[in-house]
Parts: structure tokens; C-alpha cells; sequence
């Protein structure tokens, strides 16, 4: 399998390579990237970003010290990009020591390996120094580091050409790896070696598809071969790392490129649940359904393992660690979206008391995109269906609308009235579960004096 095929899905009206850059240059750098030119250095050191008004202040205040300091990164791909960063991290030649004597305010975060978080206000930035990374032995954390005053030293061991670019408003963008190239490119690329790379860290496979995912880049040949070749080794990182890089790539804007986790052989051993699901005959409407679902992890969750069910969608979120929230929603939302709600109001005040309030809404977004998958699949239109979820989720919006009563603690009486009539123990619990089930039938019952006549006509 060759590189990655993503069919033109990234549309280039949206791509911004820069914010801000100087007027005499503006032409020719624009030029440059969209007939693909690649770019001299000095061209690169010309392009001017729009950095925080602390990271800015930080970075001078290194560099009044006679240190070197740039903004490296994400924040850097994002800001290229248009986006706006997450959370701006800093590289400098100076050491920790260093660092802490030139700010007040210093949290040691990660000093053994050159962090030191400097807090300007109450926010916090991290500034790591320039380091050479020693020998993985775990897959993950370097056997030693090493402090460097070399820049491209610090930049090389970084995961990819995107992620490799450093900036200051001095000397510009520095990029030796052409991650401005790959960016025009539409291409996730290792820097150097990817073998080695991922012998690093083996997280970083699946941040290649993450990554792909949500920019709609393509993984280039070598890279992608790569991920194929080491794919065994991400046994050797967390469920909980694991399961941050699955939910962002399912968050992304392309959630079906989880197919590149199964193709690649990375779910084999890690997530096999999934593995199963997208190498069989459901693969093609799990990635369908992804598309269609709302932009929320349990909805994408729920999408992902629809085919499998509930009990396995409860197997999987476990293994990865999930939150007990998440698996028991997800789980429930895969059992409830099975049962059909009949199409009028006391059905439906019945069901929300069985599934929850919190539920409908998340039961209705799933069944919706259902159909969307559905109607993609065959190419005809489920109108009849379609008609019957439309009615039955506006009845639900009316019934919360009106406020009707859907729980027993809506019950215009309470344990307490009860205990007044001389009802104890069970009798009460079954008595408050029969009256509401009158209620949910007409919510017009609902006043305690009605309620208290109809005690007596009750099998306690």
C-alpha cells in the first residue's frame, strides 16, 4: 500500500499559508507557494507572523539576555495555516537555570528534560531548551538529554517537516526541513528518518493519521510505509495516549480517515473491536455513518461501533480507558437508537422517562444521521422514516417545552405525602412509579389532590 489517496477532499480556498507578511515581499512569497516554487531561506526569514503579546515579550526578554528564543511548533503550523494556536510553546538556547533567573515566575513542569513553564499573568508558557534527545529504549522517553545551543539540533528531532518550523520577529520563519513545502504540498512528512522517528515515540503513527485527518493532507510514501512496517509497536503506548489521538481524529473534519488506523495495521492489536468492524462488510457504512455524525465524541463514538453493537462498543471504550460517562452513554445510545418510539405524546414522555432527558436529543442526532447514511448507501430517499423522526423529536421538544411531568420527581406529591396517607417502605416507591405512569399518559393529572384520590384505587 502506497501513500495515503484522499481524493481531493482538502479544499485549497481554505488553506491560509500566512497571516501577516511584510508588503514588499507579500507578492512574491504568495507567488512562490501556489505555483509551488520552493522557497529559499532568506524568503522564509521574510514572512512575518502575529505572535501574543506575552509570547512576544517572553522571546525578548530571552534574547535581551543574549539568548537565542523563537516560538516552535504547532503554533507556528496553525498560525501558517490561519488558525488560531491551541497554546504557544517556546524553544531557546538558554538553560533552565537560566531561564528562571531572567522571569520572577517560574513552575519547574518538566526541568529534568529543559521545560520551565513561565507564567505571565496567570497564564502559563512553556519554554523548553534546545536539546539533543539520547537513545529511546521505551518507545517513548529518551535514554538521556542533552542541552544544545544549535537551533536545527533542537528541530530535527521533532516528529514532523509541519511541526519543525521555528519563529521569531527577528529573524523570521526558520525552516530547514521545508515544512512550508510539505504545507503546499498537502503532505505529512517525518523529519528525516521515519523509522526512526517512530522508534521514538510510536504515538507519533497515529498522530500522522491525526493529523492527515484534520488538515485533509496526504501521508507521504515513505512515511506512510513506515506506520505499515512499526505498526506492532504502538502495543507500546497507553490506552489513554492511544485514546487521545482516536477522538481527535474522529473530532476531525475527515472522521472517516479512522480507516487509515485498520489499513495500516495500528487497531490489530491495540483496538481489534474496531480492527474487525472497518476490514469487514461494515466498513463502508461505519465510515459513511462518521461523516454524518454530529461533531461530538459520543456521537462519533457511537458511529464508529454501531455495527458492533452495544456490548462490544462497551468492551472498546473500556479498553481505551474511556470515562465511565462516555461508555455508558455510548453504550446506552447503541441499545436505545434499536427501539422505535411510537408517534405520539405519551410514548414519548414514556420513553424519555426510560432513557433520560439528557438522552433524546443524542438518540435523535444518531437516528438522523442513520438515515443520512442510509439514503447515501442506496440513493433513495427514507421519507416515510424520516417523516416519523421529524414528528416524534418535535413532540419531545413540546413535552419539555410545556414542562410536562417525565420523572417522578416532576410528581406533584411526594415520599413525604405519602408517609402522611400511611403508605411505608415499598409501598411508597411503587406507589410514586404508578402514578407516574398515569401521568405520563395525561400530564393533566399532575396535581397532588388528584393524585392522592387516586391511591386508594391502586394494587399496593
Amino acid at each position: 500500500m502506497g501513500a495515503m489517496q484522499h481524493n481531493g477532499l482538502y479544499k485549497a480556498d481554505n488553506f491560509i499559508y500566512f497571516q501577516k507578511l511584510r508588503s514588499q515581499t507579500e507578492t512574491k512569497m504568495k507567488s512562490g507557494i501556489e505555483m509551488g516554487a520552493g522557497m529559499e531561506q532568506q524568503e522564509k526569514n521574510e514572512i512575518r507572523l502575529e505572535l501574543p503579546e506575552k509570547v512576544r515579550q517572553i522571546i525578548e526578554q530571552i534574547q535581551k539576555h543574549g539568548f537565542e528564543a523563537y516560538a516552535v511548533g504547532g503554533c507556528v503550523r496553525d498560525s501558517l495555516l490561519g488558525r488560531t494556536p491551541d497554546d504557544w510553546d517556546i524553544t531557546t538556547s538558554a538553560k533552565p537555570q537560566e531561564v528562571k533567573a531572567i522571569f520572577p515566575r517560574t513552575i519547574d513542569t518538566g526541568i529534568e528534560h529543559g521545560t520551565v513553564t513561565v507564567m505571565m499573568g496567570k497564564e502559563g508558557f512553556e519554554v523548553t531548551t534546545y536539546r539533543i534527545d539520547g537513545a529511546y529504549l521505551d518507545g517513548r522517553h529518551p535514554e538521556s538529554v542533552e542541552f544544545s545551543s544549535n537551533l536545527v539540533e533542537d528541530l530535527k528531532r521533532r516528529d514532523f517537516t509541519i511541526n519543525a518550523m521555528a519563529y521569531n520577529e527577528q529573524q523570521g520563519l526558520v525552516d530547514v526541513f521545508e515544512g512550508i513545502e510539505d504545507m503546499q504540498r498537502k503532505v505529512i512528512r517525518c523529519v528525516g528518518n521515519p523509522k526512526e522517528r517512530f522508534g521514538e515515540d510510536a504515538l507519533r503513527m497515529m498522530r500522522a493519521i491525526r493529523f492527515s485527518a484534520q488538515l485533509g493532507f496526504e501521508i507521504e510514501e515513505e512515511t506512510y510505509r513506515a506506520v505499515e512496517e512499526l505498526a506492532p509497536t504502538l502495543e507500546k503506548v497507553s490506552m489513554e495516549r492511544i485514546q487521545v489521538e482516536l477522538v481527535k481524529t474522529l473530532l476531525s473534519a475527515h472522521p472517516d480517515y479512522v480507516r487509515f488506523y485498520q489499513e495500516t495495521g495500528l487497531f490489530c492489536d491495540v483496538l481489534p473491536q474496531a480492527d474487525v468492524i472497518l476490514s469487514g462488510k461494515f466498513k463502508n457504512p461505519t465510515l459513511k455513518l462518521l461523516t454524518h455524525a454530529k461533531n461530538t465524541s459520543v456521537l462519533r463514538y457511537a458511529a464508529l461501533f454501531y455495527h458492533a453493537g452495544p456490548d462490544t462498543a462497551k468492551e472498546a471504550l473500556k479498553r481505551l480507558k474511556l470515562d465511565n460517562y462516555t461508555v455508558n452513554t455510548v453504550s446506552k445510545l447503541l441499545l436505545y437508537t434499536q427501539k422505535s418510539i411510537e408517534e405520539n405524546e405519551p410514548a414519548v414522555r414514556e420513553a424519555t422517562y426510560t432513557y433520560g432527558k439528557e438522552m433524546m436529543p443524542l438518540i435523535f442526532a444518531h437516528q438522523h444521521a442513520l438515515l443520512d447514511t442510509t439514503e447515501e448507501l442506496v440513493g433513495i430517499g427514507m421519507t416515510t422514516k424520516r417523516r416519523h423522526l421529524e414528528t416524534v423529536e418535535r413532540m419531545y421538544e413540546d413535552i419539555i417545552k410545556r414542562g410536562d411531568c417525565i420523572s417522578i420527581k416532576d410528581l406533584d406529591i411526594t415520599g413525604n405525602d405519602l408517609m402522611e396517607y400511611g403508605l411505608t417502605g415499598t409501598q411508597i416507591g411503587k406507589t410514586l412509579k404508578d402514578l407516574l405512569h398515569i401521568v405520563l399518559e395525561n400530564p393533566k393529572l399532575n396535581e397532588k389532590e388528584t393524585l392522592v384520590a387516586m391511591i386508594e384505587h391502586l394494587d399496593l
